[in-house]
């Protein structure tokens, strides 16, 4: 048997009314004022850790800084490869640039132009973010990470053989287990081999030659180091390197020989490369008569590539029923400093 309701019951039920309705209208105002910002323009405050949702995976089309503002003059985070992984948290006004996170480093988080980003299909339906130091939502970000963190540096860098060759040092007291990317001269990073299948321990350095790297002539020489994928450091702005590196071995560039090929005798110079390494750069070839006459007969200027002990034909076309009794041939390049000036020139 059901009692009757005294009066202090329904006192009890009229409160708890009056809560709920107070609950559900400042629960409904929070909402709309939400979308109300979102439809404006202006900034919001993302999701907690606690409560963000992880933003669907993309990727980078190409290689690209990832920077500390929506700006190219901005400070540099740190250096991505083409294909990192990174999850897009929000844009700028003018949507030409997002704010990421890395897949794998959650804290590691910039920004990077829209067009860098493979698979944004509508940026302007993103969160406007002006700083992204305020951004806290992530993937992954409720997992625990890491207190002790890897820190590369160049150490050193030098030439071997007129190889290059770059010291780099785990400062930090974790280890680093990724692979490692080294930039020269602002170019594409490359891949270095470590320690096969053991990570670089704190304190523990090694000593790698940079693949594809060679030091043809005394210069400066900037240097950038990172792992792949870029995770988190104790300090990336230790990353870079600046100074003069020279060939420890001198390299040289010569005339081999000048012939008169065929019925026509047309003039053929060849140019060896005696240096250890491959040399790249402008070969200027300059045909003369010899003295009292200077008049010239011909020049030849190129971008060669020319591997260690080979050597290139130069023809000469339009110098036909050549005297080689009669000529001076003069090779000159930017590429190197010449250690052998002897060979340079024809008739030796």
């Amino acid at each position: 048997m059901i009692e009757p309701a005294t009066g202090s019951d329904r006192s009890i039920v009229r409160i708890m009314g009056i809560v709920i309705a107070v609950v559900v209208v400042a629960t409904l105002s929070a909402a709309g004022a939400v979308l109300l910002a979102r439809k404006s323009g202006v900034n919001i405050t993302l999701p907690t850790r606690a409560t963000a949702r992880p933003a669907p995976a993309l990727s980078l089309r190409r290689a690209i800084e990832l920077r500390a503002g929506a700006a190219p003059d901005t400070a540099i985070v740190t250096r991505l490869a083409a294909g990192t992984g990174v999850h897009v948290l929000g844009r700028s006004i003018d949507a030409t640039w997002l704010v990421v996170g890395l897949t794998g480093a959650p804290d590691v988080v910039g920004w990077v132009p829209a067009d860098a980003v493979e698979g944004v299909r509508d940026a302007n339906r993103l969160v406007v973010i002006a700083d992204a130091r305020t951004v806290t939502a992530a993937p992954n970000a409720g997992a625990a990470q890491p207190r002790d963190l890897p820190d590369l540096r160049i150490e050193a860098a030098s030439s071997r053989n007129n190889r290059l060759i770059a010291v780099i040092i785990n400062d930090g007291p974790g280890d680093l287990p990724t692979p490692i990317l080294l930039a020269v001269n602002d170019g594409a990073p490359v891949r270095i081999e470590t320690k096969a299948g053991e990570p670089l321990r704190a304190k523990e350095r090694v000593e790698v030659t940079v693949p594809g790297e060679y030091v043809q002539l005394r210069a400066r020489v900037s240097l950038h180091v990172q792992t792949e994928p870029a995770s988190r450091e104790a300090n990336t702005a230790n990353n870079g390197w600046n100074g003069i590196i020279e060939p420890d071995r001198p390299n040289n560039l010569g005339i081999a020989q000048a012939v008169a090929v065929g019925p026509e005798r047309r003039l053929v110079v060849t140019v060896q490369n005696d240096s250890p390494i491959p040399i790249r750069g402008t070969l200027t070839v300059t045909v003369r008569e010899r003295l009292p006459s200077t008049t010239l007969l011909g020049r030849d200027v190129r971008e060669a590539m020319l591997e260690a002990g080979r050597t290139l034909d130069i023809p000469f076309p339009d110098i036909r029923d050549v005297d080689l009794t009669r000529i001076a041939v003069r090779l000159s390049s930017d590429a190197i400093h010449d250690a052998v000036l002897a060979d340079d020139s024809y008739p030796r």
